[in-house]
């Protein structure tokens, strides 16, 4: 950069030195006759200055000080970032794959995280939210999604949006990356078709080997001998007492539907896993009180099944509804609101009310009818 230095008694002079970018600001204006930094007279020749600073260095200088104050606000008030990461890239069916998501923030804001059944043709088996913690000057919030695929080729997990509420009460919304994941087969040789089915296996016979086996029979049969020659003795009394006879099925059912309602699952966001539970409660009900095998039937099949048992059709529909809004969730992915949630636990409990086995009335004893007293006693 050439500079004009000099006195209003010398003759206007150029030299070389190394300035930085501002010393127009403190120095003066660039010359247009002469391309020089200097102020010029009104007839565009240069005009030498007085050595020292620009009249205007003050003001410059406080609003450099004012931009360098400015960068540690700024810094402090950084945007909030998101990172990705999905291992391992290549999966078999039904293995599973983790989604892991850090969010850095300001410590003021809080992240709120997704939770979704599915992502894509991935299905979300189980999500765990870290513990927020401290990274130098930021707050690192971080998750970790547990995936599984049932279809073969090269799939894609989508972006997860994710939600940071800042300290002001403004929502940010970030995105994450798509990560690409290849899900083969089993059972596939090198040449990619199935094995053949490889035939029994051939058992040598020894008789070495049989020889602990025998040993161990007579053993068994020893004991047995020993105990039969000491317990057959014993008098009556001293024979156990039969076993209790199995819990009603209604009992079981009652237990259950408590034990279902104390866990307070759709309130944790496990929708899926109480409606599968409910469904389970009531086909085991239905398998114990009718003796049908609901558990391994479809919804349909099990109404049949009460349609050859004398069920009332109002009683069918319950549970019909009951059977079938549990499917819904289980195999549509349907996500019903928390109300309808909470109807599940009551409508179980109507048809068991409806449907149990009445317990038998108490026996009473009639007293005895008096006898006739005979001829001439008195």
């Amino acid at each position: 950069m050439r500079l004009l230095l000099g006195s209003p008694w010398q003759e206007p002079r150029c030299i070389r030195a190394a300035h930085p970018p501002w010393t127009a600001l403190l120095l003066g204006r660039i010359c247009p006759t002469c391309s020089l930094i200097a102020p010029c007279r009104a007839g565009g020749s240069p005009l030498s200055v007085r050595r020292g600073v620009s009249p205007w260095a003050p003001g410059a200088a406080a609003l450099l000080l004012a931009v360098v104050a400015a960068v540690p606000v700024a810094a402090q008030t950084a945007a909030p970032r998101v990172s990705s990461t999905l291992e391992p890239a290549r999966i078999a069916v039904g293995d599973r794959a983790r989604l892991t998501i850090r969010v850095e923030h300001d410590a003021g804001a809080s992240v709120v995280w997704p939770a979704p059944e599915s992502l894509g043709p991935f299905e979300v088996l189980e999500r765990r939210i870290g513990e927020p913690h401290v990274e130098g000057e930021r707050t690192v919030s971080s998750a970790e999604f547990v995936l599984t695929a049932f279809e073969l080729g090269d799939l894609e997990a989508p972006a997860v949006e994710i939600e940071v509420l800042g300290a002001d009460g403004n929502t940010v919304t970030l995105g994450t990356d798509s990560w690409p994941v290849t899900v083969a087969s089993v059972g596939l040789d090198a040449g990619g078709d199935i094995r053949a089915i490889k035939g029994p296996l051939a058992i040598p016979l020894n008789v070495l080997a049989f020889l602990p086996w025998l040993a161990g029979v007579a053993l068994l049969a020893g004991i047995a001998y020993r105990l039969w020659r000491r317990f057959r003795g014993r008098t009556p009394d001293s024979i156990l007492a039969p076993a209790e006879p199995p819990r009603p099925p209604h009992e079981i059912a009652y237990e259950a539907l408590r034990t279902l309602e104390a866990e307070r699952l759709p309130d944790r966001g496990e929708i899926k896993t109480f409606h599968i539970r409910a469904s389970d409660i009531v086909r085991a009900y239905v398998e114990g009180r009718f003796g049908v095998d609901a558990l391994e039937m479809t919804t349909a099949e099990v109404l049949d099944g009460l349609r050859g048992r004398e069920v009332d059709e109002d009683v069918l529909r319950d549970f019909r509804r009951l059977l079938e809004r549990c499917d819904l969730v289980k195999f549509a992915k349907d996500r019903p609101v928390l109300e309808r949630c909470r109807e599940v636990i009551p409508l179980g409990r109507s048809l068991v009310d409806g449907t149990r086995v009445a317990a038998p009335a108490p026996e009473t004893r009639a007293d005895p009818e008096p006898v006739p007293a005979k001829v001439g006693t008195a």
